[in-house]
């Protein structure tokens, strides 16, 4: 009986040092470098939009903020690195809508988004726009509309891939119209851009990033946007909500992530610190260059919106029985 009390005491002593290791370790965090895993190539959107923020909280936390490339199969391999790296606060995964996607189009994913990060907040998020080559001979969504209506399956769109988010908004579009298009999977999204712009294709969706060069020259048109109130830079172009198709109001963002376990008051320092940066002009403007409007979040806030669209992509992938190629 002795024995037994004495292992129990020196469990509870274990439990109560491990505690306080913790908690001393969260308070004095960070006194290393802290690494951003991007789970995307140098040079891209992911990376160009991660940079100025890291660089904002470099000065903030006092420590240098690393960079980590490391891109591959539908973001899967970085974020995986994310999910299995230990919860001390030193390594952080940029994650996006991209992963709740590939959550429900990949066979086997090794990581569950939605529970196995500590999701600490969202950086921003990019209206969709729905364009047609200006010598299409479409002249509004309407007439899109009525033209799918007389000729189903005539009208054919590119996207950058099956299970893509251009492929996935347009066939919430042919559901919420009843109408019939056909899809035309490219391998990316550049070359699926090429031939709406040479007119091999008609209409594609796109982040806003990507057409806005095209559309002030005149060889693009937009139809509608993704997002819940009109562009800025398009005034004059209406929502798909407006059109009266709300369930089409679909944003891609990103934001940063913790591996699961990591404590809770270097989630919410790390939160706050984000939203400070959110909040300066410079930081601001560089991530609108990149089409993206900077999001406020809470750690809570973030994680609803990571389990939101995970559920809200995979009963449509589950619906339409797609498998990423």
């Amino acid at each position: 009986m002795k024995t037994l009390l004495r292992l129990i005491a020196a469990a509870a002593f274990a439990s109560l040092v491990g505690a306080s290791a913790v908690h001393a370790q969260s308070h004095d965090w960070p006194t290393r470098p802290v690494r951003i895993i991007v789970p995307a190539p140098p040079g891209g959107g992911y990376d160009n939009t991660i940079r100025p923020l890291a660089q904002d909280l470099a000065l903030q936390l006092k420590q240098p903020v690393v960079i980590e490339n490391k891109p591959g199969a539908g973001n899967i391999i970085g974020t995986q690195a994310g999910a299995t790296a230990l919860p001390d606060g030193y390594t952080l995964t940029m994650t996006g809508m991209l992963n709740t996607i590939a959550q429900g189009i990949y066979e086997r994913v090794p990581f569950d988004i939605v529970s196995d990060f500590a999701h600490i907040a969202a950086i921003g998020a990019g209206e969709q726009w729905l364009v047609v080559n200006s010598q299409a001979g479409i002249s509004s969504f309407t007439d899109l509309i009525a033209q799918a209506n007389r000729e189903p399956g005539k009208i054919s769109y590119a996207t950058s891939g099956q299970g893509s988010t251009g492929h996935l908004l347009m066939e919430l579009l042919q559901r919420s119209t009843g109408t019939t298009l056909t899809h035309i999977p490219y391998k990316g999204g550049a070359p699926a851009l090429q031939d709406v712009l040479g007119g091999i294709v008609p209409v594609t969706v796109i982040p806003q990033s990507g057409a806005l060069q095209h559309v002030q020259s005149g060889k693009l048109k937009v139809l509608a946007v993704s997002s819940a109130h009109r562009s800025k830079d398009l005034p004059l172009v209406p929502t798909f909500e407006e059109l009266g198709h709300k369930q089409l109001t679909v944003t891609s963002w990103v934001g940063l992530s913790a591996p699961k376990g990591t404590p809770p008051a270097i989630v919410s320092k790390l939160s706050a610190a984000v939203r400070a940066s959110l909040a300066k002009p410079e930081v601001v403007a560089k991530i609108e260059a990149q089409g993206l409007t900077p999001m406020v979040s809470t750690p809570d806030q973030y994680s609803q919106l990571v389990k939101g669209d995970t559920e809200r992509w995979g009963q449509l992938t589950r619906s339409l029985k797609l498998k990423a190629n």
